[in-house]
């Protein structure tokens, strides 16, 4: 299995995004970065999991989601996108690095390759050659580039 170890923030919205959505409406996804994503999947065939804080709003189990995590869901299976899992919350203080890292060691024998796709560049370490870094105080957060690189991370 390929996987797409997925933030949202910086990831499918951006500072640019902020400036018109609605805050009075669950509108921190950006959907129009979603057909992006699903460039990936389609390319791929990766399962998405989720290494965002929003994560913790959706569980496999629909009935079990909050609002929000009902929303997400909606989204994404709006754009024909389905949500495989979520990395483990290790704690406060706990880094996203870590919590990938201790899906992979329950999952790795499993997985065939995975790309993170995060806005926040510090402590990959050991993972950074699967990291693709989007910029979302410039662009608009996933843009075509970071597809690309997506793509070929998950493709080699």
């Amino acid at each position: 299995m390929k996987v797409i170890f997925l933030d949202f923030d910086g990831v499918l919205n951006s500072v640019k995004y902020d400036r018109k959505r609605d805050w009075n409406k669950l509108t921190f996804i950006d959907e129009s970065r979603l057909p992006l994503l699903k460039q990936i999947v389609d390319s791929t065939g990766a399962v998405i999991v989720l290494s965002t804080t929003w994560r913790n709003h959706w569980n496999k189990d629909k009935s079990l989601c909050d609002e929000t995590g009902c929303h997400i869901i909606n989204l994404f299976e709006k754009y024909g996108l389905n949500i495989y899992d979520k990395t483990p919350f290790l704690g406060v203080l706990a880094e996203r690095h870590d919590e990938i890292k201790e899906w992979l060691t329950y999952f790795g024998e499993t997985v065939e390759n995975f790309v993170i796709i995060d806005d926040y560049s510090f402590g990959w370490a050991d993972l950074s050659d699967r990291f693709v870094k989007t910029n979302p105080n410039l662009g608009y957060g996933l843009e075509e580039e970071h597809v690309q690189k997506a793509i070929e991370i998950l493709n080699n």
